[in-house]
């Protein structure tokens, strides 16, 4: 999985307290597994990417965009080689009052929207991720609110379905955000949700696209990657913090989630 974005790692960190859409652009990027009470979607504008939502694999083309409602797990990938550009906006409930009891409790119909057709929402993904931060607050609702209508009324809603699975997966990634920082085994994680470490592993992997060690160390990454950015900690410091037992770990797991180096990594933000 690549990822060459921070936008979403300050997302994933301040979660359901933002009270206002972010939009951003991306280029071969991928997010790891995780899930917000917000309306999240994914515009491809070229190449292709995986996503995977409450358990099922989508291959989203270009043209297509990915509609993922509130409290449902998802994970987007950028397989290697391949290249995309996508858009995102995530809007949190709470910025949207008037739709927010609806919403609360109803999903899209289909996780799939094809755009091609669809001028309005083309125009719109066009334009928004270059001007997103000249817009006020009030333009930024009212986007919200245009996007969110016009996608209500094209794909339409239906009662939000109950899957066992997806809300032990939930209580999972809940439990690892909480924990990170501790010394964490999948048997030890397994028995405390009742599972087989065998049965488990496989579980985490089918509805994650990923092993429970990849992605507790995207979690510490990500959380590193903002305290070499935002804090004058050492080294061994941001490494020992987010949970990591020595630098050797953190360096390798650093490199293989951001393809460079904490340094090269400072640098490439700070410049």
């Amino acid at each position: 999985m690549k990822r060459k974005t921070t936008d979403f790692d300050r997302y994933e960190l301040e979660r359901d307290d933002m009270q206002t859409a972010v939009c951003f652009l991306a280029k071969d990027g991928g997010f790891p597994a995780h899930f917000h009470s917000s309306i999240e979607m994914v515009y491809v504008r070229s190449g292709s990417i995986t996503a995977i939502v409450d358990g099922q694999v989508y291959s989203v083309k270009e043209g297509q965009m990915v509609l993922t409602s509130g409290y449902s797990v998802h994970v987007y990938m950028t397989e290697e080689g391949e290249h995309n550009e996508t858009v995102t906006i995530i809007i949190p409930m709470n910025s949207i009052p008037s739709l927010q009891k609806v919403l609360n409790k109803k999903a899209f119909k289909e996780a799939i929207y094809d755009v091609k057709n669809d001028e309005e929402l083309q125009t719109l993904f066009r334009i928004m991720p270059a001007h997103w931060h000249e817009y006020s607050p009030e333009t930024i609702k009212g986007i919200s609110y245009m996007v969110l209508g016009l996608l209500i009324s094209r794909v339409g809603l239906c009662d939000h379905p109950g899957n066992q699975r997806s809300n032990l997966m939930r209580d999972v990634l809940i439990y690892l955000q909480n924990n990170y920082q501790q010394p964490i085994r999948m048997e030890h994680l397994a028995r405390h949700f009742g599972y087989s470490k065998s049965r488990f592993s496989r579980l985490f992997h089918d509805h994650l696209g990923c092993s429970m060690i990849e992605y507790l160390a995207t979690i510490r990454c990500r959380q590193a990657a903002l305290l070499l950015i935002e804090s004058d900690m050492t080294m061994l410091d941001i490494a020992l913090a987010v949970g990591f037992e020595c630098l050797r770990t953190f360096y390798r797991a650093f490199k293989n989630c951001y393809q460079m180096t904490p340094t090269q990594y400072i640098k490439h933000h700070t410049n």
